[in-house]
């Protein structure tokens, strides 16, 4: 049962709503106009997992406390400034607002403030920024509901693949030989022959080479799970000629050994010089991966080569595997 009292303050009055059910606590709530009072009231009474929460002090935390929270307690992955800067647009939309209040509808309001230039894929990275936090919310905080898991992702379309022909890598390699930074080679080189991320690349140590099994250790990937890198004969050949014999980073910062050295110049200026346009360097894992379904291999073979945890996210290469199957059937049994 809710009643609404009106309450005389020092130059105004407010509204005090007051909810009472059997079994649980009272929960009151002031409001600056009676409006707003019976909108609380109307959302409220028929909801009893929000009833529910509104009981527990913990879910009238402040999002802005439980992102911080979370980002202490409860994120695992490996990005976390890239965690941090989507997790500060919620902070500056909603951060004040105690996480019980926030509905579908604030979330929505909020997404409508994002860059226009953010694609759909951006889009859907944000919104399960927050639903993560809202789900750490309902374990730890006694939040009854996550108003995120309402609002369906945006349709995405990541189907871009932009690959090296023979005759641009061919250009490419030789742009690096001859680039300012001596390691451009063998960044790109490995790039290619394993479909790593620049991410993990850079930062490989010596300490992470395996001369003999002829294998890089990566300890930590974009899903959270270690992997094994196998190397082809002409990586660990151009990996010899940099040996430390140390656990230094293999791309190190000319200035903070620690640090990954910085390679976006001589990058641009070997795609300039090799008259390469329309790439980036993540598309050097798109090489790798349509050089191996071109050959004959598998979806399920690129997948594990590339460190895929769905096979959906491989299926952009599909195309590439069913055009080496035909070249194939068209081959060996055109003649029957």
């Amino acid at each position: 049962m809710a009643t609404i009292q009106k309450v005389k303050r020092r130059s105004d009055y407010a509204y005090r709503v007051l909810i009472r059910q059997a079994g649980m606590k009272s929960v009151t709530k002031t409001f600056n106009t009676k409006r707003l009072a019976n909108k609380f009231v109307n959302s409220i009474e028929g909801d009893r997992n929000k009833l529910l929460a509104y009981t527990q002090s913990k879910s009238h935390s402040l999002l802005s406390v439980i992102i911080d929270k979370y980002l202490s307690n409860e994120y695992k992955g490996t990005r976390v400034n890239d965690e941090r800067r989507k997790l500060s647009f919620w902070l500056e939309a909603l951060g004040d607002r105690p996480i019980i209040d926030i509905t579908t509808i604030d979330i929505n309001q909020a997404i409508s403030t994002l860059p226009t230039h953010f694609k759909n894929a951006t889009i859907n990275r944000y919104i399960a920024a927050i639903s993560v936090v809202f789900s750490y919310a309902y374990k730890e905080y006694g939040l009854h509901v996550n108003p995120v898991r309402k609002i369906p992702s945006l349709p995405e379309n990541n189907e871009r693949i932009r690959f090296l022909s023979e005759a641009e890598r061919t250009h490419l390699f030789s742009s690096c030989r001859a680039s300012q930074w001596d390691k451009l080679y063998l960044l790109v080189l490995l790039a290619i022959t394993t479909g790593a991320r620049k991410g993990e690349l850079t930062k490989l140590g010596w300490g992470d080479i395996d001369f003999d099994r002829r294998t890089a250790y990566v300890a930590t990937t974009k899903n959270g799970q270690p992997k094994v890198l196998p190397l082809t004969d002409s990586v660990i050949k151009e990996l010899q000629l940099f040996d430390t014999k140390d656990s230094s980073l293999i791309f190190a910062s000319k200035i903070k050994e620690e640090v990954a050295y910085c390679f976006t110049k001589p990058w641009k200026k070997a795609l300039e010089d090799a008259e390469i346009e329309d790439f980036r360097f993540h598309d050097l894992r798109h090489t790798c991966a349509s050089y191996l379904a071109q050959s004959g291999a598998s979806l399920l073979e690129i997948s594990f080569v590339l460190g895929h945890k769905q096979i959906s996210v491989t299926q952009r290469y599909a195309h590439l595997c069913v055009e080496q199957k035909s070249s194939l059937i068209n081959r060996v049994m055109g003649g029957i």
